[in-house]
C-alpha cells in the first residue's frame, strides 16, 4: 500500500515539474525576445523567473531524497532525466541574474559587449557575419573558375553571389528575420563547399523558398529600361527653351522698359504666356505683335545714335517724349487685353463632364460583390440606401447647381439682421394694464431648459463610438442573465455585439472554443501565506442550468483560446 501511494505521489510530482518547466520556458523565451532597453519589464520577468525556478528547486530537493531511496528504482531513470532539466532551468537563471546584475557601463561591459547584448541583434550578426565569409569564399572560388574559363561554374558561382549580397541588404534592412536564414544555413554551407564534387546535388529553390531570390540581370535590365526614358526627358527639356525663347523683338521690348523710369507701368508676365500659346496653337503671324517691336526700335536707335551728353533742355524733351510714348504703349496694351482674354476663353471653354453612369454602376455592383454585409438581411435596406449617396459623390447631379443657387438665394434673403440679436421681452408687462402682475412674476425667458432634471446623463467611462449611443447606455443598465439572453438568443444582431461588449466591459471573457463565458476572480489572502491572493475561474453554463458556476481543477487558462472584444 505504501509502494502505491509512493507511485502516485511521483507522478504528482512529475506533473508539477512538467508544468513548472513549460511555465519557466514560455518566461524565459519571453525574456529573450524583449529590447534589452526596456529594463523595467525585463526585471518583471527576471522576478517571474525566480518564482518559477524557486518551486523547481523545491521539486528537485525531493527527487533527490527519493533518489537516495531503493523503492524507486523502476523510476530512477525518469527522476534523473526531470532532476537534470530542472539544473539546466537553474543553470540558465544564473546567466539571466549575472546579464540583470552587470551595468551597462561596467567593466566586465565593456570588455565583453556581447553580454548586454539583444540576443536576436546577437543572432543577427552571426547570420551576417556567416553570409559574409560565404560571400569571401566563393569570390575566392569564381577568381579559379575565371582562370579556368569554366562557363558553367562561373554563372552558377555569380548568381549565388548576387542572391547572397540581396540576403545581406535585406538582414541590414530588417526585411528579413534570421531565423529564415538560420533554417537554410546547411544548404548555403553545402553548396559553398562541395560545389565541384560529381556527386554534388544542388538545391535550385533554396533563396525562392527563402523568399529573396534575384536574377544577375535584373539590374542591367533596369538600367536599360531607364536609359531611354531619362533620353527622352533630356530631349524634352533641350526642346522646352526653344518653345520659350522670345523671338528678338520683345528682347529689345524688355531693353526699351528698364532704360524707362520708375513712373512707367510694365506690360503684365501673364500677356507673353498667352502671346506663346497663341503663336503655338496658330503657326499664323499675327500683324499687331510684330508691329510694336517696330515702334519702340526708333527710340532705342535715336538713344543709341546720341551717346554723348546734351544740353539740359534737350535731355529733358527727350525724356517727356520717351515717357509720353510708354504711357500710350500702355494704353495700347491695355485696349489690347480684352480681345486677348476673349480668345483665352474661347480656347479654354469649359465642356460639361461625361456621363459616369456606367463606371458608377460597376463601382457600386463591386462593392456588394466584395462586402459580405449586404448579403445580410438585417443591414441590406440601410446599405442599400448608403450606398445610394455614394452616386451624387462621384459624378453630381446636373440640376445641382440650379438647386444650390436657390438656396444660397433663399439663404441671402433671410439673412439675419441687428434687430435679431435683441432678446424678446415675453413677460414685460406695461404700467397700463388694469391687472398689474406680483414681483414674483418672470419678466425674462428661460434659456435652458433641460429634459429630465431627476436622472442627468452620466459620462460613459468608455471613450468609443458604441458608449455613445442609446441603445450602449440602455444595454449599461441590464443585468448579467439579460445581457447573456441577449447574446445566445439574437445571434448575428447589432444587439449581440452590444451585449457581448458590455460583458467585456464587466470583466467577462469569451471562450472560442466552447462558446462560453469565464469571469476571473482574485481573492486576496490572508498575510503570512506563501501567496498572496488565490485566483479562481467562473463560467456562464448557458446550456444546462443558465447559471455562473465555479470552473473545475481541470482548467487551464490559454490566451489563445478567449477572444478580445
Amino acid at each position: 500500500m505504501s509502494q502505491r501511494k509512493l507511485q502516485q505521489e511521483i507522478d504528482k510530482l512529475l506533473k508539477k515539474v512538467k508544468e513548472g518547466l513549460q511555465d519557466f520556458e514560455d518566461v524565459y523565451e519571453k525574456f529573450q525576445n524583449t529590447d534589452a532597453s526596456n529594463t523595467s519589464y525585463r526585471e518583471k520577468l527576471e522576478s517571474d523567473l525566480k518564482r518559477e525556478i524557486k518551486k523547481l528547486q523545491k521539486h528537485r530537493e525531493q527527487i533527490k531524497t527519493w533518489l537516495s531511496k531503493e523503492d524507486v528504482k523502476d523510476r530512477q531513470v525518469i527522476l534523473m532525466e526531470n532532476r537534470r532539466l530542472i539544473e539546466s532551468g537553474m543553470e540558465r537563471f544564473k546567466t539571466v541574474e549575472k546579464l540583470m546584475k552587470t551595468k551597462q557601463f561596467s567593466t566586465e561591459a565593456l570588455t565583453n559587449p556581447d553580454i548586454i547584448k539583444d540576443p536576436r541583434e546577437l543572432k543577427k550578426r552571426d547570420i551576417f557575419i556567416f553570409v559574409q565569409e560565404c560571400l569571401e569564399e566563393l569570390q575566392k572560388q569564381l577568381e579559379s573558375y575565371e582562370a579556368q574559363e569554366n562557363e558553367e561554374q562561373i554563372e552558377r558561382h555569380n548568381f549565388h553571389i548576387a542572391n547572397l549580397e540581396n540576403l545581406l541588404k535585406m538582414l541590414q534592412n530588417n526585411e528579413l528575420e534570421p531565423d529564415t536564414v538560420e533554417e537554410y544555413q546547411e544548404d548555403i554551407k553545402y553548396y559553398v563547399e562541395n560545389n565541384d564534387d560529381p556527386d554534388f546535388i544542388e538545391y535550385d529553390t533554396i533563396y525562392e523558398d527563402m523568399g529573396c531570390e534575384i536574377k544577375p540581370g535584373d539590374g542591367d535590365d533596369t538600367k536599360e529600361v531607364n536609359t531611354p526614358s531619362k533620353a527622352s526627358r533630356a530631349s524634352k527639356a533641350d526642346r522646352s527653351p526653344k518653345k520659350k525663347a522670345s523671338p528678338p523683338p520683345i528682347m529689345i521690348l524688355d531693353r526699351s522698359k528698364s532704360s524707362s523710369s520708375l513712373a512707367s507701368p510694365s506690360v503684365p508676365p501673364p500677356n507673353l504666356s498667352v502671346k506663346d500659346e497663341k503663336n503655338e496653337a496658330s503657326p499664323q503671324p499675327q500683324s499687331r505683335p510684330p508691329s510694336q517691336p517696330q515702334v519702340q526700335s526708333q527710340p532705342q536707335s535715336q538713344a543709341e545714335s546720341q551717346p554723348q551728353p546734351q544740353p539740359q533742355s534737350q535731355t529733358q524733351s527727350q525724356s517727356q517724349s520717351q515717357s509720353q510714348f510708354q504711357v500710350d504703349q500702355h494704353q495700347s496694351n491695355n485696349r489690347a487685353q480684352p480681345g486677348s482674354s476673349t480668345q483665352a476663353q474661347s480656347q479654354n471653354e469649359v465642356h460639361p463632364p461625361r456621363d459616369l453612369s456606367k463606371e458608377i454602376d460597376e463601382i457600386l455592383e463591386h462593392d456588394k460583390s466584395e462586402n459580405d454585409a449586404f448579403r445580410n438581411p438585417l443591414f441590406q435596406p440601410q446599405l442599400e440606401y448608403w450606398l445610394q449617396t455614394k452616386r451624387p459623390l462621384i459624378q453630381p447631379y446636373e440640376d445641382m447647381p440650379v438647386s444650390m443657387a436657390s438656396q444660397l438665394e433663399s439663404s441671402l434673403l433671410n439673412c439675419p439682421d441687428s434687430l435679431d440679436a435683441d432678446t424678446p421681452h415675453l413677460f414685460q408687462t406695461p404700467l397700463s394694464l388694469p391687472h398689474p402682475t406680483s414681483i414674483f412674476f418672470p419678466n425674462e425667458t428661460i434659456r435652458l431648459v433641460s429634459s429630465d432634471h431627476s436622472n442627468p446623463p452620466t459620462q460613459s467611462k468608455h471613450n468609443d463610438i458604441y458608449s455613445r449611443t442609446f441603445l450602449a447606455r440602455i444595454m449599461s443598465k441590464f443585468d448579467l442573465d439579460t445581457l447573456f439572453f441577449i447574446f445566445y438568443h439574437y445571434q448575428g444582431s447589432y444587439e449581440q455585439f452590444l451585449s457581448a461588449r458590455e460583458l467585456s466591459h464587466r470583466g467577462w471573457q469569451f471562450n472560442k472554443v466552447n462558446r462560453c463565458w469565464f469571469y476571473k476572480e482574485v481573492e486576496k489572502l490572508p498575510p503570512g501565506m506563501e501567496n498572496a491572493e488565490e485566483i479562481t475561474w467562473r463560467y456562464f453554463d448557458y446550456q444546462k442550468s443558465w447559471l455562473a458556476r465555479r470552473c473545475g481543477a481541470e482548467f487551464v487558462y490559454r490566451e489563445e483560446e478567449f477572444e478580445r472584444i
